[in-house]
């Protein structure tokens, strides 16, 4: 220690301090997800990525592991609190109970069908509702970009062109509040690991499933179901999160911070145009491999989006909520009313 008193040596020791200061304002960032990179939600989150190391100008550098390498979906919440990764996926139907007011956008089935619109409700509702933020900060991060999937479908074993035929149907969904508007138009809603809907599917386990277009045809249950039932109209309305280590964000510097928000925009602005040709390319696909596609008509779109299930739904989420400590929870979801009826108008 006796050194920092020469002179001779002040300088040189204070060069490799100040070099040392200078190399760590770079940080390098772990990620997990469960998707791999070569599908729509893959682009969706590394073109965000791209972003960030365009937006810090390499300063910030992004360690991914892609397709549950690092954590199931299920644990990534837990994961990135714990500081296993950096940064992390989140899908809020994974976590009822942690972040049971975030589910509440899949109380609204009828929502905006441009993305520019989808974005902007998403903006919307963290903005007018802190609650939704203070669930993740609760869990020790916070939210750094949100992303829309597309809208649903069901694929089906038998042929479907019109809700109706969902009757008597057993029809796996993964959200409990869409399984119950299944059961409201007669069918017989299945809870399932998503891992085990393409056996179910070949087995006769399932006669159908009902999620977002574009992750039907990722997992090719498609091929296993071939009658496809398209609702355009009925937005998948929770959003897809990338969140933040709060301690780790604590430690970025404000420049590394702002290029977090620059990269979201920027990202966004990009993720739209795949969004739209994404669909296109799907139903494409579909057709072209002979399987049978058909659009929901507007009556059948309302049919499912006015049943009495949903506001069944939103009465129980709202007991619930306050069960679990929610000041006023009509209120939030008077907010997302009111917000996804702007989107929908803009």
């Amino acid at each position: 220690m006796t050194i920092f008193t020469t002179g001779r040596l002040v300088a040189p020791v204070l060069a490799i301090l100040m070099a040392s200061g200078a190399m760590a304002q770079s940080v390098t960032l772990s990620f997990a997800t469960n998707t791999p990179p070569n599908n729509m939600r893959g682009e969706a989150e590394s073109i965000f990525l791209e972003e960030l190391g365009k937006a810090s100008d390499g300063d910030i550098s992004i360690v991914p592991y892609w397709g549950s390498s690092l954590m199931e979906g299920s644990e990534i919440l837990g994961g990135v609190r714990d500081g296993v990764a950096d940064m992390g996926f989140i899908n809020a139907n994974y976590y009822p109970n942690q972040l049971l007011l975030n589910s509440a956008y899949n109380l609204f089935p009828l929502g905006p069908s441009k993305y520019d619109d989808i974005a902007w409700a998403f903006d919307q509702m963290y903005e007018r509702v802190p609650e939704l933020n203070a669930e993740f900060a609760n869990q020790g991060q916070r939210i750094v970009y949100a992303y829309g999937v597309t809208p649903f479908a069901g694929a089906f074993k038998k042929p479907v062109t019109s809700v109706e035929d969902f009757a008597d149907l057993r029809v796996r969904a993964a959200s409990r509040w869409y399984l119950n508007l299944l059961q409201g138009v007669g069918a017989t809603p299945v809870s399932m690991p998503w891992g085990d809907v393409y056996q179910g599917l070949q087995t006769g386990a399932i006669d159908g499933v009902f999620t977002n277009i574009d992750g039907i045809h990722r997992a090719s249950l498609d091929e296993a179901a071939q009658n496809i039932f398209f609702m355009p109209d009925l937005w998948l309305g929770l959003p897809f999160i990338i969140t933040i280590n709060e301690d780790k964000w604590q430690g970025l510097s404000a420049e590394q911070q702002e290029a977090f928000v620059t990269a979201a925009a920027a990202a966004r602005e990009r993720f739209s145009s795949v969004w739209d040709s994404t669909i296109d390319k799907i139903v494409t696909a579909q057709k072209e491999a002979g399987y049978t596609v058909t659009m929901a008509s507007d009556a059948d779109v309302d049919a499912f989006a006015t049943l009495p299930m949903v506001q069944t739904n939103r009465e129980t989420w709202a007991q619930e909520a306050k069960s679990a400590g929610a000041e006023n929870p009509e209120a939030i979801l008077e907010q997302f009313e009111t917000v996804i009826g702007e989107a929908r108008n803009r």
